[in-house]
């Protein structure tokens, strides 16, 4: 930080004393936890004084530069434990991943200048690996690594807002180091291939391509990703256009849908008929009835739809339609996952712009591949804490009864009220457990990582946002030990209120560790193809317009539209 002054801490003990408690920055760290982290397996004779002494010495360290205010009481004593109070813009790792998360909001809103000069600011945080004299300490090492692919993720978006605002040079400068560094890294690979093309570097783009993809067959046995592939294919043929989306980073994802700009989808024709005049059809079976509305000019437009001879004229529901590259995205981060790349991704957006479906479609393909997949919602979750969770669990010991039974063995006492109905005479005895949350969600994560090993799966929560706060302290946790194993895990959940004040689910989703797809509305193009796959018919484009200004792009908007007849 500006005018920042060092400080000497002394040993490196001294120094992950800070180091841990700025990892909880203003959250009280349990004393025999921080004894644990700090000496391990080997405590000194009298460790309950030692930190103490540890303490004492971190505070002097901490007042020499507290300035003429007095000593310093940053670290301070709350049972059971010590607690580290500082304002998080006053940590460069904070203050990193704060501008992280605006970049990406600009970027979504496809504000590249804006998310650029962010991530720039952001990127000029960094002064070397983090906590690098630290990493014997378990913590500190998983701190590390996050950080460290939290900056590539930075690296990356910079590189995305930086080809969209034409900045080619710049990409490969800032890229060719860090491909060096990460070569199996695809889509900084997938960016550096783009700028070079963009720069009349087709021979080295198709370099760097081949030295990739035998780096990842050499050190892990696969082949380059489709997207690379799709990428190089595309300069190959000479075919990679200035803006092409493929070449952007996929964890933040928005706006209409990726089909705008390409031509509507037609329906098909009925299989055993010709493509028939529509008065035809109206001479037959008689007006089909329509829904009329007015746009902003007073223009009315109609649209004719499917006539229902066992109803009244209403629509329930709509065909899926778009989404192209949203589908891409997440089926190919649904093979990594469950190929041993575990990971958390988050589709959110407004009420009713068709999150649950497009996670339905995902689902459907893993399922088609042959792979298990155990789909929750979290709407009806009013019960006791960690509902989520016990009917998850449930689904598990239905799919692979032998297997559940055998990982679950050892925590039979402790997960008995999610494992199965807790009898009236013995719930009381579970209280003293429950109030120890986290072995309830370490145990629960446990059986997760086991099952996954011996069998990969991928867990969907829908209708996040209304989980409880346990819920999500326990999805939070399991997303520290996805890279352990082959499991992925697929949320949807309604945009984060702008107005809460850091909840457990901003919380979550704002973790560099989350993969973020944020849906906006369909294009116009997408509306006129959903709309003419429903009533077998063409759509003209002033009614494709009227629809689509009136529904914003929003399925569930669309269908209300089209079920007033």
């Amino acid at each position: 930080m500006n005018g920042a002054q060092e400080l000497s801490l002394g040993p490196p003990r001294h120094r992950a004393l800070l180091g841990l408690l700025m990892l909880r920055l203003n959250q009280v760290v349990p004393a025999p936890q921080l004894i644990e982290e700090l000496w391990g397996d080997r405590p000194p004779r009298r460790p309950t004084a030692s930190l103490h002494t540890y303490v004492s010495h971190l505070r002097r360290a901490l007042s020499s530069g507290a300035g003429p205010d007095g000593p310093s009481t940053l670290v301070r004593h709350q049972a059971p434990g010590y607690l580290l109070s500082l304002d998080p813009d006053q940590v460069d790792a904070y203050r990193f991943e704060s501008l992280l998360l605006q970049a990406r909001r600009d970027l979504a809103a496809r504000d590249h200048r804006t998310a650029q000069d962010r991530l720039g600011t952001a990127l000029k945080l960094w002064r070397g690996t983090a906590y690098l004299d630290l990493v014997d300490y378990a913590p500190m090492a998983e701190e590390s690594a996050r950080l460290e692919q939290a900056r590539l993720t930075a690296v990356e978006l910079h590189a995305e807002a930086s080809l969209a605002l034409g900045e080619n040079d710049a990409v490969v400068a800032r890229l060719h180091p860090e491909a060096q560094r990460y070569p199996t890294r695809e889509c900084l690979i997938a960016y550096l291939m783009t700028a070079l093309y963009r720069l009349g570097r087709q021979a080295d783009a198709l370099r760097l391509f081949e030295r990739t993809r035998a780096q990842l067959a050499e050190e892990l046995g696969v082949d380059a990703g489709a997207d690379l592939q799709r990428i190089h294919a595309a300069i190959l043929r000479q075919e990679l256009p200035f803006g092409d989306r493929s070449a952007t980073r996929t964890d933040v994802i928005t706006g209409e849908d990726r089909t705008a700009g390409a031509p509507a989808a037609q329906p098909e024709a009925p299989a055993g008929r010709d493509h028939e005049d529509p008065t035809a059809r109206d001479a037959r079976t008689g007006p089909a009835p329509h829904v009329a509305f007015l746009d902003t000019a007073g223009v009315t437009y109609g649209i004719a739809l499917p006539r229902d001879p066992g109803g009244p004229d209403r629509v329930t529901s709509l065909p899926f339609v778009g989404r192209t590259y949203e589908l891409a995205v997440l089926g190919a981060w649904a093979d990594a996952a469950l190929s041993g790349e575990g990971g958390l991704v988050a589709v959110t957006g407004q009420s009713g712009i068709g999150k649950t479906e497009l996670t339905v479609e995902v689902t459907r393909g893993v399922r088609e591949a042959g792979r298990e997949v155990i789909s929750v919602s979290c709407s009806d979750q009013d019960g006791p804490a960690y509902g989520v969770w016990a009917r998850i669990l449930q689904e598990l010991s239905r799919a692979r009864p032998e297997a559940f039974r055998t990982v679950s063995a050892r925590y039979s006492r402790l997960l008995s009220g999610l494992l199965s109905d807790v009898p009236e005479d013995t719930a009381e005895d579970l209280q003293p457990l429950l109030r120890a949350p986290f072995l309830i969600e370490d145990a629960v994560c446990a059986i997760l990582v086991s099952l996954a090993r011996q069998k990969p799966f991928l867990l969907v929560l829908d209708d996040l946002q209304t989980a409880g706060h346990p819920s999500l302290s326990l999805l939070y946790l399991l997303t520290c030990r996805l890279p352990e194993a082959p499991l992925g895990v697929l949320v949807a959940s309604a945009d984060p209120d702008p107005a809460s004040d850091g909840t457990a689910l901003d919380h979550l989703l704002g973790s560099a560790r989350t993969l973020t797809l944020r849906l906006g509305g369909l294009s116009e193009q997408a509306v006129a193809a959903l709309v003419a796959r429903h009533i077998d018919a063409e759509v003209d484009a002033e009614a494709a317009l009227a629809l689509h200004k009136h529904s914003g792009g929003s399925p569930d908007a669309l269908r209300r539209l089209l079920s007033v007849a």
